[in-house]
């Protein structure tokens, strides 16, 4: 299973370089499932359509095969800009002025206030190490009860790397070019979640006006976006802006 480590290099900036502990051969159960998703995304198919569970296969398979793929992803964005995310120029992990993320390796630790650069590398870490845990991501034996539980902490954690480049970072992604690539990324996350409900709505919220943009009025097909109902969704739309909510503090 081809994992990406989280690096200080010599200058002080951070790399991304593969770590491989596992090896899934070809024409297993993980590896066409990989081609699968691949081939789909690849083609131009309908991202919403691609994260669905194929006809016959087995959910957990597809719940891990994704995880690892999205961590990966998620990795090479921040690798973009990581350069221009420091202790100056981010000291606390935010996403916009009213939510800060606080780190925390479990629930037992108090959490901390971290540098954004430092709470992503704990965050990227934290999940390599989930990733590599047979007991948690077997190769060859079943899965265990453990296992969902901590592929939504790991996808409640990896979002909030997203929500940090989407309103701290926004201006240097478009500047580098990067926007198609990120946006397409994001899409592919946020659809997976949404369609097995990996990441709670609450969770969500930092990049709400988005994900309401990527779904869309779904209601006029007779689809409804995560967890709203299409009379609530078309009410939303003609609801004024909200007032100010208070300070929303993230833990763990």
């Amino acid at each position: 299973m081809p994992l990406l480590r989280l690096l200080k290099g010599d200058n002080g900036t951070r790399e991304f370089k593969y770590k491989r502990q596992k090896k899934h051969p070809d024409g297993s159960s993980y590896h066409t499932l990989k081609q699968s998703l691949k081939a789909s995304l690849g083609t131009g198919y309908i991202i919403r359509e691609s994260v669905k569970l194929p006809e016959g296969e087995d959910l957990n398979e597809w719940i891990a095969m994704n995880t690892v793929e999205l961590y990966k992803t998620m990795n090479m964005c921040y690798g973009i800009l990581s350069e221009f995310c420091t202790e100056s120029t981010c000291p606390q992990m935010t996403a916009g002025a009213k939510v800060t993320y606080y780190w925390a390796e479990s629930k037992k630790d108090k959490p901390v206030s971290l540098p954004a650069p430092d709470y992503i590398e704990h965050l990227i870490l934290w999940v390599s190490e989930q990733l590599d845990n047979p007991d948690i991501f077997p190769v060859s034996s079943a899965f265990g009860k453990q296992f969902l539980p901590t592929v939504k902490k790991i996808l409640s954690r990896m979002f909030r790397v997203y929500a940090h480049i989407f309103h701290s970072h926004w201006e240097k992604v478009k500047a580098l070019g990067a926007e198609a690539h990120i946006n397409t990324c994001f899409k592919h996350f946020y659809f997976f979640v949404s369609e097995f409900e990996l990441v709670e709505e609450k969770d969500l919220q930092p990049l709400q006006p988005l994900i309401d943009k990527l779904n869309g009025p779904v209601w006029l097909a007779g689809k409804r976006p995560m967890r709203l109902h299409a009379r609530k969704f078309k009410e939303a739309l003609q609801q004024p802006k909200e007032k100010e909510k208070e300070k929303k503090l993230f833990k763990m």
